[in-house]
């Protein structure tokens, strides 16, 4: 979408937003206001308290309810192809000629079936319970040694010290790659997350750094495939390049998009659960030190912390015929805008949907999607937090805030770019 074209929708929407008495109009304000989207929970609130599922502008239907978000991701018929949708300003799905969405549109976050279905059954071959089993000794040493470098120092940023450096460190032993590349996927993850944020609502600055790590990583992929000698044989990226389903493989560039795909699905979404699940935890104390003291279930509290402040707040599905839903009938290619993080403190699913309790059982929550796009990477993200955030209450005695969180100013992915915290060294 070109610059004005954005500057006349922006201002479009800041009109809705100020004149228009409904709903849809007050959910478009998590986008257009940083402050909105800094803390959501109370626009969330009034939401469930009117009426979850309601149109919006631009002919986008709002669907903020658990029971509509699962509906729509597991019986409606829908496309991830934002180009199907009509009535979106610039048309929607500009991205598919830059070198950004090439990339992404080979992967099993933008594909429908039957293209989805195949690479999910070939990539399922490799990325196995048994691959995120062998990761746990791993892991559990990134952390301690980590922790051991922090603890003399008394104080950190969280994210910029622990939270981002830890998962991309796993990924690179998942995909079989040298310590030395950390750097390197650190600054691509940077510049591509943001780029997956709405069109309307990003800057050329971004798209720029997007597209332009796509490029790099584009071509550090396709060179390491000439040049196999430079992987682990035990990791992923040799297992991807053998996949096999009777005559069926994995071509070049899907080998390379996948690959893309778990760098970004694989630190991006953890360093953000880390991060927000701690600024939680430090926020309710009686809950930390449940789980420092070993009175909580692990998996059971990591669940919680992905419902309580995910790290996904937002998808989208286009539909491809008129659907009802809770009594509207939303019409066949309109924009469905599932709102993940109030979908997770809906009232009538979650008891005291704001409050933190990391016993809660059962936890429908929909912070790894579900139907046919349930997030691949659900097992590893869990082992990580399993694995970090209870070791960081225990490590680090007294831990607290430093300052002021700094949050980044995306829609789609919700995590601190800064988490100032110190305890007693």
């Amino acid at each position: 979408m070109s610059t004005a074209l954005k500057q006349r929708a922006l201002a479009t929407v800041g009109n809705v937003v100020r004149h228009v008495p409904h709903d849809g109009a007050q959910i478009f304000s998590f986008v257009a206001s940083p402050k909105v989207r800094i803390d959501p929970w109370p626009m969330y609130q009034r939401l469930h308290r009117r009426g979850p599922n309601r149109p919006g502008p631009f002919g986008i239907w709002m669907v903020g309810s658990h029971a509509g978000i699962t509906t729509v991701l597991r019986d409606a018929p829908t496309s991830v192809d934002e180009s199907l949708a009509v009535g979106l300003p610039g048309g929607g799905g500009g991205d598919k000629v830059t070198p950004f969405g090439q990339l992404i549109d080979k992967t099993l976050l933008f594909t429908d079936p039957p293209d989805h279905s195949r690479l999910r059954r070939l990539v399922s071959r490799t990325f196995t319970p048994r691959t995120v089993d062998r990761l746990r000794e791993p892991v559990g040493a990134l952390v301690a040694e980590r922790l051991a470098e922090l603890r003399p120092r008394g104080r950190a940023d969280l994210v910029a010290d622990f939270a981002l450096p830890l998962p991309v460190a796993v990924i690179c032993e998942l995909l079989g790659l040298p310590p030395s590349e950390h750097e390197r996927f650190i600054g691509w993850g940077r510049a591509l997350a943001p780029r997956f944020d709405i069109d309307l609502f990003r800057s050329e600055e971004v798209n720029q750094a997007g597209n332009e790590a796509a490029t790099q990583l584009v071509r550090y992929f396709d060179d390491l495939l000439d040049h196999p000698e430079r992987c682990d044989p035990e990791g992923l990226v040799p297992a991807l390049v053998s996949a096999q389903d009777g005559d069926d493989r994995l071509d070049r560039m899907e080998v390379i998009a996948l690959c893309a795909l778990l760098l970004l699905a694989g630190f991006e979404t953890t360093t953000n659960l880390i991060g927000n699940g701690i600024l939680s935890l430090l926020k309710q104390p009686d809950q930390a030190a449940a789980w420092r003291d070993d009175r909580v279930d692990p998996a059971r509290a990591v669940d919680e912390l992905l419902r309580h402040d995910g790290p996904v707040q937002f998808t989208q599905r286009v539909l491809l015929e008129d659907f009802e839903l809770d009594g509207h009938v939303i019409p066949e290619r309109s924009l469905a805008a599932l709102l993940i993080g109030a979908g997770n403190r809906d009232p009538k699913v979650f008891d005291d949907p704001d409050h933190l309790d990391l016993s809660r059982s059962p936890n429908p929550h929909l912070s790894f999607s579900t139907g046919i796009h349930h997030c691949l990477g659900a097992a590893l993200a869990r082992l990580e937090a399993e694995l970090a955030v209870p070791a960081l209450l225990r490590e680090l005695p007294g831990l607290e805030l430093d300052g002021r969180p700094r949050w980044r100013q995306t829609f789609v992915l919700r995590g601190c770019t800064e988490l100032p915290i110190r305890w007693s060294a």
